[in-house]
């Protein structure tokens, strides 16, 4: 095969200009492909880098004047006068009026001792008068610095609900510390706010604090977006530590990074610290969005590159088709025949107008596959027969058998093998020598083969032992079969001249059946093989069969 593939395949003109025009075209496609590549690349980083940034940019914007705004806002009802003066019930009615009018979720009004003197919380929810804050860290700050603060994340201990807090201390007249008042965002609210802000930007964007903790999840879905919140801090949910390390790594430059995120995929992520850098914005853009682009623009270069050379070879291939059609068919002859087609045969007549050394060629091919064929179906038969008594081999039991059985099995039909032994054949070496005993394996193998029916399988096993393999039979059906055969070879003894030599067989039989524990084939192989056992030491010339767990009986 390899001296065909050889000459058909031999170093010559036209296989060299189709291989010089092959790497022709490659190296043009590589000198226009590579750069237009490289610099689609480098445009669609830097086009992604200036989005990213503006959106930072942009979104940071937002949350620090939407943070300035509310804490403004505080500070403005701190230096109310009804305030400044503890005038309880017209500040409480102010603060509730107040509440409607913004997004603030509670205001609450906090004495210098540090108990709540009152809240607008809902009525249905548990008031917050009374608690005392004075361990609180926005609580502290107001009463050592007089400034306003912003907190980070809280739980709220009367709606245990994840908070921010804007806090402005109340100064009296000589600027003295008098108390705090302070309001609170739900992060519901900031996390709706923020994806309302978002602007044709499709990418994926979070605000974290300096541990880590996810403060809001600013996604396209906002149903996906907002159902995080009740989980933050309660369930400590929290990034990677690597994420959050990059972010505290690029305070000052905030380059483009490129990392997998949570989920596992790789993005280009950039960030940026606000809120006087107590928290951090990151966004992320999925590695396969962001170079969709480039993706697309790529695509459209390969084929318009690949169609180019499918002209160009479509061309080539008209000028070397009448070479190229019988060499197609002779190769196809040499994979056949690899392959194990043995007995395919080229149509000659199909290379009836091409060159005559192609037509004798495909005469070699088509003698050469009918000898192959030939020696291959010999071989075969010597390799799973036995030579001595022309009966199937234990190869062929073996792989024929395992076919046969599983047959049966998927089908949930009987199958029975039957194990047969000469009696004392071991004496006829012995007594007659070797050549004697040859003539009465062949003349027992020959009763065997004439005893069982056309769809049993009847293999030399080895040495004097044979097996039956007896597809669709029963129990009761293999014991006939065997006794049949018991019988036959003790009533037709073995004749050497005018002395005969007596024969008997002891046999084991084993049943595969759906409810029985045989459950492969050399499982029956090995209970038939017992039951043959058992007969034997039970005085030979008789028959075994094994009828359940561990259970042999005469039949």
């Amino acid at each position: 095969m390899d001296i065909i593939k050889k000459v058909l395949w031999q170093n010559t003109i036209r296989n060299q200009l189709r291989r010089g025009h092959i790497v022709i075209i490659f190296i043009m496609s590589l000198c226009i492909f590579i750069p237009t590549i490289f610099n689609e690349y480098q445009q669609t980083i830097n086009h992604q880098k200036e989005e990213m940034t503006n959106y930072l940019d942009a979104q940071t914007y937002f949350v620090e004047s939407w943070l300035m705004e509310r804490s403004e806002d505080i500070h403005t009802i701190t230096n109310l006068t009804f305030v400044k003066d503890y005038q309880y019930e017209q500040t409480q009615a102010f603060f509730q009026e107040y509440k409607k009018q913004t997004v603030f979720t509670d205001l609450v009004f906090v004495n210098k001792e540090g108990i709540v003197q009152f809240d607008t919380v809902n009525e249905n929810q548990q008031n917050g008068i009374g608690i005392d804050v004075k361990n609180r860290t926005y609580f502290q700050i107001a009463k050592k610095t007089k400034q306003q603060y912003i907190t980070d994340v809280l739980i709220s201990k009367v709606t245990k609900e994840p908070i921010i807090a804007f806090a402005s201390p109340i100064l009296d007249e000589q600027q003295q510390f008098n108390g705090v008042v302070f309001g609170t965002v739900n992060f519901k609210t900031v996390d709706l706010l923020l994806n309302e802000s978002r602007v044709g930007f499709q990418g994926h964007a979070y605000i974290v604090n300096q541990d880590g903790t996810l403060l809001t999840e600013l996604g396209p879905n906002k149903k996906e977006a907002t159902a995080i919140i009740p989980n933050i801090l309660s369930q400590n949910y929290n990034i990677e530590e690597r994420i959050l390390t990059i972010a505290q790594a690029n305070q000052a430059q905030s380059p483009i990074n490129f990392y997998k995120d949570a989920k596992g995929e790789w993005v280009l992520a950039k960030s940026k610290p606000i809120n006087q850098g107590k928290w951090y914005f990151i966004s992320e853009v999925n590695l396969l969005e962001a170079y969709t682009p480039l993706i697309k623009r790529f695509g459209l270069l390969a084929i318009c590159i690949l169609f180019g050379t499918f002209l160009t070879i479509k061309v080539m291939l008209m000028i070397t088709k009448k070479i190229e059609e019988p060499i197609q068919q002779l190769l196809k002859g040499v994979d056949k025949v690899e392959q194990g087609y043995y007995d395919y045969q080229i149509n000659e007549k199909q290379l009836v107008p091409y060159a005559k050394e192609f037509q004798e060629l495909c005469t070699s091919f088509n003698e050469m596959s009918a000898k192959v064929k030939e020696d291959t179906i010999l071989l075969r038969e010597l390799s799973v027969t036995c030579q001595l008594t022309k009966l199937y081999n234990r190869r062929y039991l073996i792989e024929q058998g395992e076919l046969v059985f599983q047959d049966c099995k998927s089908k949930k039909h009987h199958c029975s093998c039957i194990a047969i032994d000469i009696d004392f054949f071991k004496n006829v070496n012995d007594t007659y020598g070797h050549l004697v005993g040859d003539e009465v394996l062949k003349h027992v193998a020959k009763i065997i083969k004439e005893s069982v029916r056309i769809k049993d399988i009847t293999t030399r096993y080895g040495g004097e032992e044979f097996v039956i393999l007896s597809p669709a039979t029963t129990l009761d059906s293999a014991v006939k079969i065997a006794e049949r055969i018991r019988k036959n070879v003790e009533e037709c003894p073995f004749t050497l001249g005018e002395q005969f030599i007596p024969m008997t067989v002891s046999v084991g039989i084993a049943e595969f059946a759906n409810d029985k524990d045989i459950s492969t084939f050399y499982d029956l192989i090995d209970k038939a093989d017992q039951a043959l056992y058992i007969a034997k030491e039970s005085g030979r010339n008789m028959l075994r069969a094994y009828d359940g767990i561990n259970n042999f009986v005469i039949r």
